[in-house]
């Protein structure tokens, strides 16, 4: 399997009768063939051979034959190699679904397949994890550097997979790129396709204004005013699977984003990628030629390209991509503005708002502040959409209330071990 397959199941009358009769679904019959494409390749024989095999054991009164220790022998075999196309391991989703067509086809033809006969880590049935916008800016604050904070920044910008990231170059970036608000990744021919047809290949890719940043400073750290050369992450490709992972557990430690559900895997640079293709989906106002481009769906030939549908999709980048991608930041913005209200008000009538917030170890994000804060606020009978500077007009009364509850607060305070000033 150092190549891409050229076995044709469906020339097999086993095959082709097989999948007319299981599935109407063109994605599980394009999966299905995928596996026994690479089933057939791996062992040399042809389904009749397959069901022959069976049809003696099963004579012999054998329930386990040559098949099933073929079967294992290639799922462990895709376990363990890098894709013919260069791109790292099959994902465990791919090991399960090749078991799955497996089972299916010998099912179909009266063999099954023992339901114990080989054992697949859990970890292979648990669902990709699509981050919220928070938890990808959560992993970027926590990286541990540079190099990583660039790469998961990237990895949100546009949903290449990780080989791409693993051999980007520096030339790979379009003329200019350091002036520009959104710059062309201009992906080599060999990650392209060359004819037509549903292959997946890589998206007309573009980074915006976060990811030209971070790459600036990048280069600065690493090449100063000379001219930035080679791979923009000189890293060996587990470097790309480790660090990502590391980052996320360091950030769940840090209580910063939540730890994955039992039937999740971690956030990983494939989980960038979904969040990036459920964004292009999202926008309705798109067209399929142009979401296909900005997926790397069905593309088939080089007009794709050309310099006129490049500019084309650059600006569908900027105007509805980009903005639909980070769009959390004017909410994020809006959600700052709103604190600095409340700690005004607060403020207006003596209390330390910041103060206040350390006697509580477990409000953490700014949201849960706000909403503490206003809570505090309301039990004043105060409020904060109040005059334009957040000063408020309060009475004698207010104020002997206001005092008292101010007291209050103190004494909790000193009790968590944080005196308010």
């Amino acid at each position: 399997m150092n190549k891409l397959s050229i076995v044709d199941p469906l020339r097999y009358k086993e095959v082709k009768e097989w999948l007319d009769a299981v599935t109407e679904k063109a994605m599980t019959r394009m999966g299905y063939t995928r596996s026994m494409a690479l089933f057939l390749e791996f062992t040399g024989w042809t389904p009749e051979k397959i069901l022959q095999i069976k049809k003696e054991g099963l004579k012999r009164g054998e329930r386990k034959t040559e098949v099933e220790s073929k079967i294992i022998e290639f799922l462990r075999h895709l376990q363990q190699v890098k894709k013919p196309t260069g791109e790292g391991g099959y994902s465990p989703g791919t090991v399960v679904a090749a078991r799955t067509a497996l089972g299916s086809f010998l099912s179909y033809h009266g063999h099954e397949l023992p339901k114990k006969f080989i054992r697949l880590s859990q970890d292979l049935a648990k669902e990709t994890r699509v981050p919220e916008q928070n938890e990808i800016e959560a992993m970027i604050q926590y990286s541990p550097n540079l190099e990583v904070k660039a790469l998961l920044t990237i990895a949100a910008d546009t949903p290449c997979r990780s080989r791409v990231f693993v051999a980007m170059e520096w030339s790979w970036l379009e003329p200019g790129w350091e002036e520009k608000d959104i710059a062309h990744i201009q992906i080599p021919r060999k990650l392209r396709p060359t004819e037509s047809g549903p292959k997946k290949f890589e998206p007309i890719a573009f980074i915006g204004k976060k990811g030209i940043a971070i790459l600036q400073q990048l280069k600065s750290k690493r090449f100063g005013t000379e001219e930035a050369t080679g791979r923009i992450f000189p890293f060996t490709p587990d470097w790309f699977q480790m660090r990502p992972t590391r980052v996320f557990e360091k950030t769940v430690k840090q209580k910063a984003i939540r730890p994955s559900a039992p039937n999740e895997q971690a956030i990983t640079l494939k989980s960038f990628r979904k969040y990036s293709f459920n964004v292009i989906d999202a926008l309705r106002d798109i067209s399929p030629e142009w979401r296909n481009m900005l997926k790397g769906r069905d593309l088939g030939v080089e007009k794709y390209y050309s310099k006129e549908y490049i500019e084309k999709l650059r600006e569908v980048y900027k105007t509805k991509i980009y903005p639909a991608i980070w769009k959390e930041q004017a909410a994020m913005d809006k959600k700052v503005a709103e604190f600095e209200a409340a700690r005004r008000v607060l403020l207006a009538v003596g209390i330390d708002a910041d103060a206040v917030l350390k006697s509580q170890p477990k409000i953490l994000t700014l949201e849960d502040k706000v909403k503490f804060l206003d809570e505090q606020i309301k039990q004043l009978g105060l409020s904060r959409y109040g005059a334009k500077d957040g000063g408020i007009a309060i009475t004698q009364k207010d104020k002997e209330a206001i005092a008292g509850f101010f007291k209050f607060l103190k004494r909790m305070s000193t009790i968590c071990g944080e005196e308010i000033q």
